[in-house]
């Protein structure tokens, strides 16, 4: 009796030893080119996919009215491939953002070189290719394609195609991008890439219509008649009761930032456009989102936080 006992308890004292070694720490340091002092509000922001774009770990800093660099460091999953994108949004969305780095399975913590952020000009919903081991970042614009990579991002324009979709550089034909169910070719300068094959990420955001239940900490007003609705190629709608808000997006991964937003100008009342106010406040502040489609859940967040909870209609 008693050796069963014994053989249980050492199972018992090793299982700690063996979870710890499933995790490795990542860490490293994000430099912006520009030395600017940020404004704040200003997010550091921190995520970690797996090989289907979804969010394995994140973190996000305030770092309002500092410079960088910034440090980071995060527990990661040891026994499978992932990707990390870092990044700075500042108040009204604009973004600085890290290539994507892709992350080998292995047990040994690493420490990354220095990253360099660059200024990201709008992708809408930016998804991940894979190009002979290296990521690269595609995003769908309503009359154009971005494509990041290599500290750089490349606009394209569409193009008649015998077969698939075909994009090329408004001003350089050799810059052109050969899409095709799952697979791209890329040529950039008249150097053709590895094949490329797409990394597919959930569309569930991009997906039918929100409805907002709480904003800001406060439950929203009539919930089925309010909506947010985001669309594959960054543009963005929302109603919280009166007016029509729209605007565009970016999302990275884990990493949400939203744009400028226009508003009709109808007559409402108060607590409907205190309600208005306070959407848009808080859309100034998103820097990340957690879905969960088995619930229908959205929650938008800043540093963690939720600051717009919604659910499908």
């Amino acid at each position: 009796m008693l050796r069963p006992l014994l053989i249980a308890l050492g199972l018992i004292l090793a299982a700690p030893a063996t979870l710890a070694q499933t995790v490795r720490h990542v860490s490293g340091e994000v430099m912006l080119l520009e030395r600017i002092a940020l404004p704040f509000g200003t997010s550091f922001m921190v995520d970690i996919v797996d090989t289907h774009d979804n969010t394995i770990t994140d973190s996000r800093q305030s770092v309002g009215e500092t410079q960088s660099p910034f440090a980071f460091g995060l527990d990661v999953p040891s026994d499978r491939p992932l990707i990390l994108r870092t990044g700075v949004r500042v108040p009204g969305g604009r973004l600085w953002l890290t290539e994507p780095v892709a992350i080998a399975p292995g047990t040994e913590d690493i420490t990354l070189p220095p990253l360099r952020a660059i200024a990201t000009p709008p992708m809408g919903f930016a998804s991940l290719l894979e190009c002979g081991g290296q990521y690269l970042e595609i995003g769908f614009l309503p009359e154009e394609l971005r494509l990041r990579f290599n500290e750089q991002v490349l606009t394209m324009v569409p193009r008649p195609a015998a077969s698939g979709a075909y994009y090329e550089q408004a001003d350089n034909p050799a810059t052109s991008a050969h899409l095709k169910g799952e697979s791209a070719i890329l040529s950039i300068d008249g150097a053709k890439l590895a094949e490329c094959s797409f990394i597919a990420a959930s569309e569930e955001l991009a997906r039918g219509v929100w409805n907002l239940t709480q904003i800001d900490g406060t439950a929203a007003l009539f919930p089925s008649r309010t909506e947010l609705v985001f669309f594959a190629d960054g543009r963005m709608s929302a109603t919280v009761g009166c007016n029509r808000l729209i605007g565009s997006f970016q999302r990275h991964g884990g990493i949400l930032a939203f744009g400028r937003i226009a508003s009709t100008k109808m007559a409402c009342t108060e607590p409907t456009m205190a309600q208005e106010r306070r959407f848009a406040r808080a859309l100034e502040r998103v820097d990340g989102f957690r879905l969960s489609p088995e619930t229908g859940r959205l929650a938008l967040t800043t540093a963690g936080e939720i600051v717009i909870d919604a659910r499908r209609q």
